[in-house]
Order: C-alpha cells, then structure tokens, then sequence
C-alpha cells in the first residue's frame, strides 16, 4: 500500500509551484515564511542532540502520522507533530506535561516553561549550536564486507519494499524506483542502512551506491524524456543484479 509520503510519480497532487524570470527558476522565498517555522526548525534540532534517536527515526515517524493529518498538516507541523511523539516515546516528556502545555498556550496564548525546569543537563546551549550542528550525525561506518557491484554495473531495484526487519517500515527505496533498471556511477562506501536505524535495531551498514536511471525507465515513454537522467542514491539490500 501507498505510504502519504511517498508522493514521487503520483498523480493527482497538482503541479509543483515555480516561477521563472527571464528563463530561470527564481526563489524569493523567505527562508520561513513565519518565524513559528523557525522555531519548529529550533526545537527540532536541539531536540535530535539528546541523542536519543537518529535522523532515521525522526522521518520515520514524520512519515507516520495519520494519513488525514499528513495531508493537511504544512511542512513544519508534520516536523512538530512528529517530535511530540518521539519525545513521549523515549519518555523525555509524558502525557501530562503535554496536556499542562497545551492547555496553558490555549489559555494564555504564551507559555513559558518554569525556571526551575530550564536547565535540564541535555539542554542545547546557544554557545554550541555551531559545534552541535557542524559535527552533525556522520552515517559512515566501517564494513567488512566487499562491495556487491563496481561502477558501470547494470542493477535493478527490488519489486517491493525492501524492509525486511519491520513490515511497513522505514525504507529510503521509494515506490516509483522500485522495478526499474539502472546502472551504478557512484560507490560511497558503507553506511548506516535506514531501514534498521529508523527501528533501534542497530546501524545495520551496508555499501551505498548512486545508481543512474533513465527517466523513460522511471516514468515511461509517455511521461519521461529519453535525454533525462535522475540519480538516486540507494544501498546494497535494493539491489539486485540486472539479468
């Protein structure tokens, strides 16, 4: 069954917004359109450097809200929805201090955490937002395995979702590359594989590769162009060999 968020290739979303100036893409967006975007942003992040899940997890449970409310919610309320109950899942809040938040910004329109409780010892200083954001969280790691194929290997993607250690889990194979041939022009060496991190179930490494399609491959000869390529970035359990 179709995940809401795997929304590439589906038809019936509308088309994508872009203006052109003088026959290029223009962006004069501002960065949030209103500053509770940067905040969702803020809290986000300084949330994630706890270190109590990964960045996998963080969009797994993006992409598992509700389906009516991710059809509805903008950008940055799947963000704060999401957060909300990965905080309650790894206990770094309850029930109860929730419902007291939210009842206190529904009274006042304003809520100020109390004094007492703001010097947590994992809050996220402004002195080490650079540092904490600069350092990130690397995803390569050590593998003693061989790599499956080299450069110019011809590839094909698996037919269906190629989480095997969760049904209906994580997965960064999405459904409109899934059955299609490609070929390999990048190796990235090994890497934490999404569909274990997003779960708890360990870094799971594998090798990662960029594998080059033909947009006729990916969408069609009626809605691809034979001189287009997209490039997407997929690991070694995707793959199998194009015989």
């Amino acid at each position: 069954m179709t995940r809401p968020h795997d929304m590439g290739g589906r038809f019936g979303d509308g088309p994508i917004p872009i203006k052109v100036k003088n026959g290029k893409c223009v962006d004069d967006e501002p960065v949030f359109k209103f500053d509770w975007h940067a905040k969702a942003l803020a809290v986000t992040l300084a949330s994630a450097s706890v270190g109590k899940w990964s960045i996998d997890k963080g969009r797994f449970f993006r992409e598992s809200l509700p389906p009516s409310d991710y059809n509805r919610f903008s950008y940055y309320e799947k963000w704060v929805s999401a957060l909300v109950n990965l905080l309650i899942e790894k206990k770094l809040i309850n029930n109860e201090e929730l419902k007291n938040a939210v009842d206190e910004v529904t009274k006042n329109n304003n809520f100020l955490i109390d004094k007492k409780n703001q010097e947590h010892k994992d809050v996220l200083k402004s002195k080490d937002v650079s540092v904490t954001l600069g350092r990130g969280g690397p995803s390569k790691r050590e593998n003693l395995k061989e790599p499956k194929y080299k450069i110019g290997d011809k590839v094909k993607t698996m037919n269906f979702s190629p989480n095997v250690y969760k049904i209906g889990g994580h997965t960064r194979l999405p459904i409109y590359a899934r059955a299609k041939r490609g070929k390999i022009v990048l190796h990235h060496d090994s890497h934490v594989l999404p569909d274990k991190s997003a779960h708890d179930l360990g870094d799971g490494q594998e090798h990662l590769y960029t594998v080059e399609f033909t947009s006729n491959e990916l969408w069609g000869i009626t809605n691809g162009n034979k001189n287009d390529i997209i490039c997407i970035d997929l690991w070694e359990s995707y793959l199998t060999d194009d015989t």
